[in-house]
């Protein structure tokens, strides 16, 4: 086979990305050289990538020599394609996930871990993605987001020199570029609690459809399992005719032999998102049935009961509020202290106090405590953290 000329945007992520393909490539015997292509969201930095008219605004570009001819491959993360190729080219390969979890970086002296996420109250959030905003507004409605556009490295210098307390990355792209970030407080945000991206985590390889020879050589680096899951998750985001600036979060995953997804989706960045869990056998018709779900006309409940009291602000009340679901929320049992005097010895030399009840840090501190100033306190469970 003749040496191949992949495509690929300049970034280091970008970079890293298209030398990674182009390894894998010389382990199955094909020579290859890099050939970097600029796009629209490589040259427009100063507006929101949802304001920029059309689609693809990383990819069109590395879509159109791809066309032409002048490269025989375009390496891109997989969340930046639309859902549906030019005509004449098609997705050859894709690669296994990295991690699509998110990781906000912090400012260590901003950083309060007694809040959640750790973020203080009012704290300064940096993201341009919709989808983030939306989610991260709906676990801390007090915080400010305010637009943050650039590469990795970028967007990270930014935190350090700009008015931000705090950013959101893809860990994916950190783990690649293999950033030392000890100079920050970081918190992994779980794919369950900030849904991901369609795709995200994942790298597309898009050659010509003709190129058949290619196409068979690349399925010794095809990874189908990987292809499976986000093939839902973009089936998803399709059937929602969104683009990836839609506020819509959708992950895939076979897990112990069933397929478990999570979809969160807003009708703005600034809405709170409806959420959705399914479990299932099979990824036949998921999609349609996922997408089904959220539909307008679907039935929903008028009222439900809960056995505890739901806070005002608690999250699960917000979500029901929205769709205008009534909650009696009602404790069926009662917990009462059985220690009415803590004596101050039993305190004396512990470094740490760890909670595992909401009942337990408010009985704790009616007892008024006397306490060193060197003691740090810890929660187990998310009733626990939230007090």
């Amino acid at each position: 086979m003749k040496k191949i000329i992949i495509g690929t945007r300049g970034s280091d992520l970008a970079l890293w990305q298209a030398n990674n393909t182009k390894d894998r490539l010389a382990s199955i015997g094909i020579d290859a050289e890099l050939k970097i292509i600029k796009t629209q969201g490589d040259k427009i930095l100063n507006l929101r990538l949802d304001k920029l008219e059309g689609k693809g605004f990383f990819t069109k570009e590395l879509e159109e020599e791809l066309t032409g001819g002048t490269i025989d491959i375009a390496v891109h993360s997989h969340k930046d394609l639309p859902t549906t190729n030019p005509a004449g080219l098609i997705i050859a390969a894709v690669t296994e996930r990295e991690d699509p979890s998110e990781l906000l970086l912090i400012l260590k002296e901003t950083a309060e871990v007694n809040q959640k996420l750790s973020l203080k109250k009012g704290a300064m959030v940096g993201t341009s993605s919709n989808r983030r905003k939306a989610q991260l507004l709906a676990l801390r409605p007090d915080l400010n987001i305010e637009d943050l556009r650039g590469n990795v490295p970028t967007r990270i210098q930014k935190l350090r020199d700009e008015n931000y307390d705090a950013i959101l990355l893809a860990k994916a792209g950190v783990n690649r570029l293999g950033i030392d970030l000890s100079e920050f407080h970081v918190e992994v945000i779980d794919t369950t609690e900030l849904v991901p991206a369609p795709a995200q985590g994942a790298l597309a390889i898009q050659i010509r459809e003709t190129d058949t020879e290619l196409f068979e050589a690349l399925q010794k680096i095809h990874d189908a399992a990987t292809a499976e899951e986000i093939a839902v998750e973009r089936k998803v985001l399709n059937l929602f005719e969104g683009g990836c600036h839609m506020p819509l979060g959708c992950y895939c995953k076979k897990e112990n032999g069933l397929f478990e997804v999570w979809t969160s989706k807003a009708e703005t960045d600034m809405d709170f998102p409806d959420r959705l869990f399914l479990r299932t056998e099979t990824t036949e018709g998921l999609a349609e049935k996922i997408v089904a779900k959220f539909s307008k006309d679907r039935k929903l409940p008028s009222k439900v009961f809960i056995s505890r009291e739901i806070g005002e602000h608690s999250y699960f009340r917000k979500a029901l509020a929205k769709n205008n679901i009534e909650i009696d929320g009602r404790s069926l049992i009662r917990t009462f202290p059985i220690v009415n005097i803590l004596d101050p010895f039993y305190l004396k030399n512990i470094d740490w106090i760890f909670f595992s009840s909401r009942n337990g840090v408010e009985y704790f501190f009616k007892l008024n405590p006397t306490l060193s100033k060197k003691v740090k306190f810890g929660v187990v469970g998310r009733g626990s953290e939230d007090t």
